[in-house]
């Protein structure tokens, strides 16, 4: 598992989940809804890419990491529709 890290986005090796920094700094997540700081988008790609290789055997991981997560440090995105 690697994820390369740019000052403009993150993409993983293993799952097609990326992260975009907008120009405010925040980042967003494929699959997320809201906007990140760039741990938690670093966090999230790692739980993403733990879901597509199956490496979920330590549930008490997969809750820790997924805390960090919520809530997203700048909020939500706005719901389009």
């Amino acid at each position: 598992m690697a994820i390369e890290i740019n000052d403009g986005f993150m993409v993983s090796d293993e799952c097609e989940t990326r992260a975009d920094r907008w120009p405010d700094g925040g980042w967003t997540v494929t699959g997320r809804r809201g906007v990140y700081s760039r741990d938690q988008a670093i966090t999230a790609l790692t739980v993403a890419e733990l879901a597509a290789t199956g490496d979920w055997e330590d549930v008490s991981l997969a809750k820790t990491l997924e805390a960090e997560l919520d809530p997203p440090a700048y909020g939500y995105l706005a719901e389009e529709g």
